[in-house]
This record gives C-alpha cells, sequence and structure tokens, in this order.
C-alpha cells in the first residue's frame, strides 16, 4: 500500500507555470504572428499595464507574508503546518494564484500582447487540475474537518 504524499505532489510550480505561458505569449507575438490586445496608445497601456501588474504583485506579497505569519511555506512542494484563513482568504481559496493571473493580463495589457490572455485559458486549466485540486486533496487529508468547514465557507476564486 502506498502511503499519501506529505505533500500536495503538484504536477508543476505555480510561478513556472505563469513564467512559461509568459514567454510563450511573448515569443509568439514576436516571432509568429503579432496580435494587438486594445487600441490604446503607449503611454495609456504602460500607466493601467503597470496598475494591474502592481495590484497582482501585492496580492502575491501579502499572502505569502501571511503565509509566513502562520509559519507554514507557500510553496506547494512543501509540507502545510499550519492553514491561513485571513486577509484575502477569507474571500478565496487561491487569491495567490488570482495576484499571478492579474500580473499575467497586465503585462498582456502593458505589451499589448493578445496572446497572453489566450494562453491563461490552458494556464488556468492545469492550474485548477494539476495544482488546485492536488492542493485540496492533500489540505484535506492534512487539516480534516478544519479545511472543510473552511471550503465550504470560502470559494475557490471569488
Amino acid at each position: 500500500m502506498t502511503a499519501a504524499p506529505e505533500t500536495s505532489n503538484v504536477i508543476i510550480q505555480p510561478p513556472m507555470l505563469f513564467l512559461i505561458a509568459l514567454a510563450t505569449g511573448l515569443l509568439a507575438d514576436r516571432w509568429i504572428y503579432p496580435m494587438d490586445l486594445i487600441g490604446l496608445r503607449w503611454w495609456t497601456r504602460q500607466w493601467l499595464g503597470g496598475a494591474v501588474i502592481l495590484a497582482g504583485v501585492a496580492v502575491v506579497v501579502d499572502c505569502a507574508r501571511r503565509f509566513r505569519r502562520a509559519g507554514t511555506s507557500v510553496q506547494p512542494r512543501r509540507p502545510s503546518t499550519a492553514m491561513v484563513e485571513d486577509g484575502l482568504y477569507r474571500y478565496s481559496r487561491n487569491p495567490i494564484y488570482m495576484g499571478l493571473s492579474t500580473v499575467h493580463l497586465g503585462v498582456a495589457v502593458a505589451d499589448n500582447n493578445a496572446w497572453l490572455p489566450i494562453l491563461l485559458a490552458p494556464v488556468l486549466l492545469v492550474l485548477r487540475y494539476g495544482v488546485i485540486a492536488r492542493e485540496e486533496a492533500y489540505l484535506e487529508r492534512r487539516f480534516g474537518p478544519q479545511y472543510a468547514v473552511y471550503k465550504a465557507r470560502v470559494r475557490r476564486w471569488l
């Protein structure tokens, strides 16, 4: 009999998944076929995209701080020692992934790159089934009823 893993055993580290999609979209826009996302002036795109990127980074940083304060790892390939239920985790079970998605979309706006939102769809599918499903199964094993109550109370996304 094989014991359940002591971590979530995700198929890919989420930041790496987003970096691969970003690199693919940027390269596709430059080397395959450029596709504009929006018809705004360069400065407008930079300010808007930059604001969206900063908002996403702020979410990720806030969530990472909460993990550190709780004494647990933010990395899904490491064991969880505590549940984080405050801050943005009161509204979403996955605010870090929402923050990374926001950064991804901010880069799309700043770069005027339609490939990036297109590539976000498969990223979210891999994230949902290859990362989040495994994390949730692990957290249910690790924290039992405490996680079940949290899962019933808080939505996966928003």
